[in-house]
């Protein structure tokens, strides 16, 4: 049996273990209001990322697939091609697909085109690498040993140069450029 001074001792260490696990309770409550407010804010702030990235990777797309578009168009007008830049999730990172399509095929720049076009493709994409890098220090000139080499045609050359020249204009390009006879 236990005495009462014993009961006693026993009431208040239970109350001090008590207070103190109330303490703790307190405690982990306010660090997890804590942790919910910088988990909102983290969401928050991976909100506002993914929008500035997808913002970043339509402008991205949309100057580069218009320089070539219209480059490849000016070349080709009567056979219009469309570029495209689609941007994807592979294995934790983003990755861009990059598609030329003409009447609505799919075409290979590779294997699926001459190689004036691709002379035109890699032309355009140099320009929009150029521009997006471009800061309002950097110079914005271009060095070009024969870019259209593989291009046939007057015509198709005529177009490519004054496609160039047009280029320039719009993006406040030097280009220099060597060119075969």
């Amino acid at each position: 049996m236990i005495s009462i001074p014993e009961m006693r001792e026993r009431a208040g260490t239970i109350r001090r273990a008590h207070a103190e696990a109330l303490r703790d309770v307190e405690a982990n409550q306010a660090q997890l209001a804590q942790y919910h407010e910088a988990r909102k804010t983290a969401e928050a702030v991976a909100s506002i990322i993914s929008k500035a990235s997808d913002a970043a990777q339509m402008r991205f797309a949309g100057v580069v697939a218009g320089v070539v578009t219209e480059s490849l168009n000016s070349v080709y007008p009567d056979n219009p091609y469309e570029f495209k830049l689609e941007f994807r999730e592979c294995a934790g990172k983003t990755v861009v697909d990059t598609l030329l399509y003409r009447d609505g095929e799919p075409l290979d720049p590779m294997t699926g085109v001459g190689g004036g076009v691709r002379d035109v493709l890699a032309f355009a994409l140099r320009v929009a690498l150029l521009v997006l890098t471009a800061t309002d220090h950097t110079r914005k000139f271009m060095g070009l040993d024969e870019p259209f080499v593989q291009l046939h045609g007057v015509v198709k050359q005529r177009r490519a140069y004054e496609t160039m020249e047009s280029v320039g204009k719009q993006f406040g390009l030097t280009i220099l450029c060597v060119r075969q006879h």
